[in-house]
C-alpha cells in the first residue's frame, strides 16, 4: 500500500489508479482493513472497490476446454433462427414440455415423440408457431445416459451455442441439473430451471405424506430457489 499511495503522488488529477493484489477473501481482516485504508486514502478519487475472486463453483466444470458449434447445429441452420433448447435427465417430459410449448398433442402432427423410455435419441428442432420460421425450439436427447454421457454431452450438443435453455426437472434436481446451470451460468446463456410432473408429485405427497396442494408447490418453489440459484 505504501508503494502505491507513493506512486499516486505523481498522477494527475482525474486519472484511473489500478491497484491489483491478494488480501484474502473479503471476509478476512487484511481485507478489511486494505479496503478501509483505500477509502480513508483516496476519498477524492475513489470509484469502487472490488476484489476479483475465481467463482465458486456448485459442482466441477464438466465443459472441458472450449468447443466448436457442432457441425449438425450448423446443418441445421442455427444462424437463420433464434435457438431455445429444451434439456435435462432423461425422462424428465422434456418432450411432453415442447409439444406443450407449441400446443400439441402426443399423436398431433409434428408433434415430438414421448414415452416411459428414452425416445429423443437425436437432437431434433421444431419451428416455434408464434414466431413462425425465426424460431426453433430444439428437443435434446437426456444427458447422462449411456449413449450420452454428461463428461461429453455439454460439447456434443453445443450447449453454450442456443439463445436460451430450459433444463426440464422431474421430482428433483439432480447433479446433472446442477452442473447444466453451472456449464450455462459460466457462459452467460439465460436459462430457466423448470420442474416437470408437478401433478405427479402433489398426487405422491398426498398420499405419502398428506401434504396438500399448496405445501407441496411451496416445497417445490423452495428447492427451485436454492437449486437454481436464480
Amino acid at each position: 500500500m505504501e508503494r502505491v499511495i507513493k506512486a499516486s503522488h505523481g498522477t494527475n488529477y482525474g486519472d484511473v489508479i489500478v491497484m491489483g493484489g491478494n488480501y484474502g477473501s473479503p471476509s478476512d481482516p487484511e481485507a478489511k482493513q486494505v479496503r478501509q485504508m483505500c477509502k480513508d486514502l483516496f476519498t477524492a478519487g475513489l470509484q469502487a472497490i472490488s476484489f476479483v475472486m475465481p467463482p465458486v463453483k456448485l459442482v466441477p466444470n464438466v465443459g472441458g476446454e472450449p468447443y466448436p458449434l457442432p457441425q449438425w447445429l450448423i446443418d441445421a441452420g442455427y444462424k437463420a433462427t433464434g435457438n431455445v433448447a429444451i434439456t435435462g435427465n432423461s425422462g424428465t417430459g422434456k418432450s411432453s414440455l415442447n409439444n406443450a410449448l407449441r400446443g400439441l398433442r402426443p399423436r398431433d402432427d409434428g408433434a415430438a415423440a414421448v414415452g416411459v423410455k428414452e425416445t429423443t435419441l437425436d437432437p431434433h428442432g421444431y419451428d416455434f408457431e408464434p414466431a413462425g420460421k425465426d424460431m426453433k425450439v430444439w428437443d435434446l436427447p437426456g444427458a447422462g445416459t449411456p449413449k450420452f454421457p454428461l463428461d461429453s454431452y455439454m460439447r456434443t450438443m453445443g450447449i453454450k451455442y442456443f439463445d436460451e435453455v430450459i433444463i426440464a426437472s422431474a421430482s428433483r434436481f439432480t447433479e446433472t441439473d446442477l452442473e447444466l446451470m453451472d456449464e450455462l451460468r459460466m457462459h452467460g446463456i439465460p436459462f430457466i430451471a423448470l420442474r416437470t410432473k408437478v401433478d405427479l408429485e402433489i398426487r405422491n405427497a398426498q398420499k405419502d405424506s398428506g401434504s396438500n396442494e399448496q405445501e407441496t408447490l411451496n416445497r417445490i418453489r423452495e428447492d427451485i430457489k436454492k437449486n437454481s440459484l436464480l
